[in-house]
């Protein structure tokens, strides 16, 4: 060899010195970010779409419902524990004068005769309120968060399959270099 030559390596050298597995261990990370941010963005239009259907179903409701007082025939007793509304027996006299009777959900405790806030339809049908904005909301963040939630474990999981492919590539590099090198620093090469 000339003065300045360098001896050519037996094995090519890695560009940027790190193992194969580093770069798949770089690659799987980057796949795993960029997931997550398209799991984001779905569960954004998740909700985007879920609220919009909903807003506009409210819409139809508040049009085709009509608020009526109607009066309770029977009483209402304390409500159970994590329940805020219970069904019961009411009656109403629609625009043309004719009772009706049907069973609405109501707040407890009230008494036989008490007046209550019910809804109907044009054809005289006992429904419930119009969806409110609050029951909007919370379907809407239950369904984008839903999205999120399952995509999430989703995620987690490929994430966690693909570290012990990771994890068996690095052994297995770890390995042959070993097998490589163990020889000459057995013998104090």
């Amino acid at each position: 060899m000339l003065a300045g030559e360098h001896a050519r390596p037996s094995r090519p050298r890695r560009q940027d010195g790190r193992r194969r597995s580093d770069r798949v261990a770089d690659l799987v990370a980057w796949l795993v970010s960029a997931t997550v941010l398209v799991l984001l963005g779905a569960s954004v239009l998740v909700g985007l779409e879920v609220h919009g259907d909903l807003t506009d179903r409210a819409a139809v409701e508040a049009r085709d419902r009509t608020p009526i007082t109607a009066v309770l025939t029977e009483d209402v007793p304390v409500l159970p524990e994590g329940r805020n509304r219970v069904p019961a027996d009411v009656r109403w006299t629609d625009r043309t004068g004719v009772e009706h009777v049907g069973r609405t959900e109501v707040a407890g405790p009230r008494r036989a005769g008490d007046p209550v806030d019910a809804w109907v339809t044009a054809d005289g049908r006992l429904v419930r309120a119009p969806l409110t904005g609050t029951e909007i909301v919370f379907v809407t963040v239950a369904s984008a968060g839903a999205v999120l939630v399952i995509g999430g474990f989703v995620v987690a999981a490929l994430a966690h399959l693909a570290a012990g492919g990771v994890a068996r590539l690095r052994a297995a590099e770890w390995e042959r270099e070993w097998d490589e090198v163990e020889p000459r620093w057995r013998d104090g090469r």
